[in-house]
């Protein structure tokens, strides 16, 4: 007998349709062991970018509790990228900070997204507009680095650094801005690593000078290098903050100090803050 779906539901017909799927191959099973090596790849990438994203040092069991990881899983993880250099301990404690194999490949990454790119052009049209060579730094493992350069052309006094050069803290313009602004406990923290080594006579070297002068940079949302790094080199630099209010990167302006001393370079100020934005909104579109 058929019904009228045209299905035959005679007993002939359902053991002709038994055969059919006897001879049908079973269905395809997913590998457990690929699943859960994408499973570990997945928590990986989730362990780095919790620790990375926080503004203060993690807790393993932060990690286990946000990502709903299991505890000898989440251990197990930390552990191989604290050896590995990816994660590194907050000093005297256990809580978890980025290591240093992280933040240089973060650097890597963003330093090679500039080139060539709408940011090293913001730079070369503020430069042309400045006449002076202004960069774009950002801070590494304790100190400034350069993420991008564009050097005056037309000057016979120039200043030779490159891409990826690293100048202290707390005698750069951009180093002050990245202390100034920093959170509280990262302030707190990046003071008390800090040597406040001499390297001219304006560089400070007292920690009580250093808080004011910090405290004047939050207010005024600038901060100058005033000789402090090198004699005779006057630099400015403000910050390029994100959504949130973080600061993403600074955009500083530098030149000897014959050309450019502090009440010159503050004429410079609204200038190099447009340009600010003009990262600031560069850099979001790109997260």
């Amino acid at each position: 007998m058929r019904t009228n779906l045209g299905i035959d539901s005679s007993p002939s017909g359902h053991a002709a349709q038994r055969r059919v799927n006897e001879l049908k191959p079973p269905p395809r099973q997913i590998k457990p062991a690929r699943e859960h090596k994408l499973g570990a790849t997945g928590r990986s990438f989730a362990i780095l970018e919790h620790v990375a994203g926080s503004r203060a040092p993690v807790d393993v069991l932060d990690i286990i509790a946000s990502l709903k990881l299991p505890k000898a899983t989440a251990y197990r993880m930390v552990d191989w990228f604290v050896t590995q250099g990816y994660l590194s301990r907050e000093p005297g404690r256990r809580r978890l900070i980025v290591g240093p194999k992280l933040t240089n490949l973060a650097f890597g990454a963003l330093s090679s997204s500039m080139r060539n790119d709408t940011p090293h052009v913001v730079l070369q049209r503020l430069v042309h507009t400045l006449n002076e060579t202004c960069n774009i730094g950002t801070l590494l493992n304790g100190e400034v680095i350069y993420l991008d350069r564009v050097e005056a052309e037309h000057w016979p006094l120039r200043l030779h650094y490159t891409i990826g050069s690293r100048v202290p803290l707390h005698c750069s313009a951009i180093g002050k801005l990245f202390l100034a602004l920093a959170p509280s406990p990262r302030r707190r923290r990046l003071l008390q690593s800090l040597e406040l080594r001499r390297f001219t006579d304006s560089t400070i070297t007292d920690h009580a000078r250093l808080d004011i002068e910090l405290r004047q940079i939050r207010k005024e949302q600038v901060s100058f290098d005033r000789e402090e790094y090198l004699v005779g080199v006057v630099c400015m630099a403000v910050p390029v903050i994100g959504k949130n209010g973080e600061i993403l990167a600074a955009l500083a302006v530098q030149a000897p100090e014959a050309r450019m001393n502090v009440q010159n370079a503050r004429r410079h100020l609204p200038i190099l803050q447009r340009a600010a934005g003009e990262l600031a909104e560069i850099f979001q579109d790109k997260n």
